[in-house]
């Protein structure tokens, strides 16, 4: 019986997270619920502000008020977590040094391939912190 209410409550939970339209920058990264292979409770603070978006960048902070146009200072264009892992100039040598590692375990150098592999997370982590970006 318990067994068959833990399957029914997963369903259902599975079925909400699939109509539901919040949450559509998390769902890019994991497209379905994870029973296992990458608990939430495993992702440090950092990981879950990027997967979120949630996070000290300016484009979130434009959204939520506390920047006025959401853009890099370097680059002019929207300081998404994409932006910064990818593309910014003011990061160039911490993202060399990512993509290396990253490549290095087969895996695509895009934020959300990088955000599904454990991996791969440890090394954003550290392109995070040797950056000293906010997030």
């Amino acid at each position: 019986m318990l067994q068959y209410l833990y399957q029914h409550s997963y369903h259902e939970w599975e079925i909400q997270y699939q109509t539901d339209t919040r949450g559509n920058a998390y769902k890019v990264i994991f497209p379905a619920l994870l029973r296992s292979s990458l608990s939430t409770l495993s992702l440090s603070p950092i990981t879950i502000r990027l997967c979120t978006g949630h996070c000290q960048l300016h484009h979130h902070m434009s959204r939520i008020g506390l920047h006025a146009d959401g853009l890099c200072d370097q680059c002019e264009i929207p300081a998404t977590v994409e932006h910064v892992i990818e593309v910014c100039t003011k990061f160039k040598e911490a993202r060399r040094r990512l993509k290396h590692a990253v490549e290095d375990l087969s895996i695509n150098f895009s934020t959300p391939e990088i955000l599904r592999s454990r991996a791969a997370v440890e090394h954003l982590e550290a392109f995070v912190r040797e950056s000293g970006i906010r997030i």
